[in-house]
C-alpha cells in the first residue's frame, strides 16, 4: 500500500489548501491596509495593523508556491522521469 503523502488524490488537496489559504491570507492582509488607512483608529494601532498586514502579505506568496509546487508533484507523470 502506498504511503499516504504519496497519493495523487491527497497532494491534489493539499495543494487546493495551500492555494486557497494564500488567497484568504493575502485577502486579510489587504484588508488589514484598508482598514489601517481608513483614520478612525490611533496611531498605535495603525502601526500593529500595517505591521501584520505587511507580513501577511509577505507569507501569502510562500503559501502560493507551496501549493504550485504540490499541485506540479501530484500531475507529474513516472514516464517522464527516465527520459
Amino acid at each position: 500500500m502506498a504511503s499516504v503523502s504519496r497519493v495523487r488524490f491527497f497532494r491534489t488537496c493539499l495543494a487546493f489548501f495551500f492555494v486557497g489559504a494564500a488567497l484568504f491570507v493575502g485577502g486579510y492582509g489587504v484588508l488589514l491596509f484598508v482598514e489601517a488607512f481608513d483614520g478612525h483608529g490611533s496611531p498605535g494601532g495603525n502601526v500593529l495593523l500595517i505591521g501584520l498586514g505587511l507580513f501577511l502579505l509577505c507569507l501569502s506568496p510562500i503559501g502560493f508556491i507551496a501549493g504550485i509546487i504540490n499541485w506540479r508533484l501530484a500531475h507529474s507523470s513516472p514516464e517522464g522521469a527516465d527520459s
